[in-house]
């Protein structure tokens, strides 16, 4: 089940309400990326492997294979750097919602400080 942030999920039409400020663009094809998650007075996590799905200006969509357990809230930390295009190739973070899916985890995660550009590595048109 997604954990969504308290608010109503369908507009008054009963289409689903997206409630990012910024538009949703696909990635060219799955790219590659680091998450950890950072817990308050304990030290840093290990790195996890996770898939680039989507992305704007404001945050990001990933899969990640993983049994841990994700907590919307959690601060995370992600690692760019395999990817030149981005302004910073270390970015705070914070897990928006996360979905389990077997052993997959599909996770959105709010960008602390959010991107100046869209890196030249999506495809132009916004996902569905």
């Amino acid at each position: 089940m997604v954990e969504w942030p308290d608010s109503v999920l369908w507009d008054e039409r009963g289409d689903p309400l997206n409630r990012r400020r910024d538009q949703r663009l696909e990635v060219g094809s799955v790219l590659p990326v680091r998450l950890r998650l950072l817990k308050p007075a304990e030290p840093e996590g290990g790195w996890l492997q996770a898939d680039l799905l989507d992305l704007s200006l404001g945050g990001f969509a990933l899969l990640l294979k993983t049994s841990q357990p994700l907590l919307r809230g959690a601060p995370v930390q992600l690692d760019l750097s395999d990817h030149p295009g981005f302004d910073c190739p270390l970015q705070a973070a914070e897990l928006r919602w996360v979905e389990p899916l077997g052993e997959l985890q599909m996770v959105g995660v709010q960008l602390e400080r959010p991107l100046l550009r869209i890196p030249p590595l999506v495809r132009r048109g916004p996902t569905a």
